[in-house]
């Protein structure tokens, strides 16, 4: 299976067939499109797009992730040449340990036209060897391009609540687990009020995932959270 995999990923990579969608990301006080979000998809042979559930971890085992993160980084940034939105892209420990990657990147947002538009999102339950390397690659990005951190998956498991303050996150992303059962479930809903009241003494925003309808919008809305996403306000889809 995995072998059929990176088979789909080679073909995908030579036909220009590793794409971004993009998944608007709403500022809950105005309704109005802030960001959107890079999402990476692979267009197989039948035409069918496919999630990277299915093939990002495989590819982390073989040569061909960098190259995807590439050609996520090229469409991202092509992206922003024609909205006036900010994008959020999506960064791996092995991204962040590869010195080719963080270059690119540390040029591209340096540029007068991408300063203060990108965010990037880093897992906070990745192992990280050379940590020291990344606070470097993050305060580089930081004072250069006016690049914003934010925390992906927060909530999903434990923090370490002195390591994550060492990323200087601007933005706290709620893990979706919670958000989607906060209708019903008062321990989701306990989780996201005390994650609000922590990033507001911290001055970081917060952005809830899985927003699904418009009474999990409101009761976001009224906890102070500061952007949605979810198929509520828009599905992943191709911007250009």
């Amino acid at each position: 299976k995995n072998i059929e995999t990176i088979h789909m990923v080679k073909k995908a990579l030579d036909n220009y067939n590793i794409v971004s969608y993009f998944q608007p990301i709403i500022e809950n006080k105005t309704k109005k499109i802030a960001k959107y979000e890079s999402l990476v998809r692979l267009i197989d042979e039948n035409e069918n797009t496919i999630s990277p559930y299915f093939f990002l971890d495989v590819s982390k085992k073989g040569t061909y992730y960098t190259k995807i993160t590439n050609r996520v980084i090229e469409s991202s940034f092509k992206v922003l040449d024609h909205i006036e939105n900010s994008v959020s892209i999506n960064l791996s420990v092995l991204d962040m340990e590869n010195e080719d990657i963080k270059n690119k990147l540390i040029e591209l947002t340096s540029k007068p036209e991408y300063k203060g538009r990108v965010i990037f999102e880093l897992l906070e339950n990745e192992n990280i060897k050379d940590f020291e390397s990344v606070k470097d690659f993050i305060a580089k990005v930081k004072k250069l391009g006016d690049v914003k951190i934010a925390i992906d998956d927060f909530g999903s498991g434990y923090s370490n609540f002195e390591r994550l303050l060492e990323y200087t996150p601007d933005i706290l992303k709620i893990d979706g687990s919670l958000i989607k059962n906060i209708e019903t479930d008062p321990y989701s809903k306990n989780v996201v009020e005390t994650i609000v009241t922590f990033a507001k003494k911290q001055n970081i925003e917060t952005i809830a995932e899985f927003v699904e309808n418009e009474n999990i919008y409101n009761i976001l809305n009224e906890m102070g959270v500061t952007y949605s996403q979810g198929y509520y306000f828009g599905k992943p889809e191709k911007l250009i």
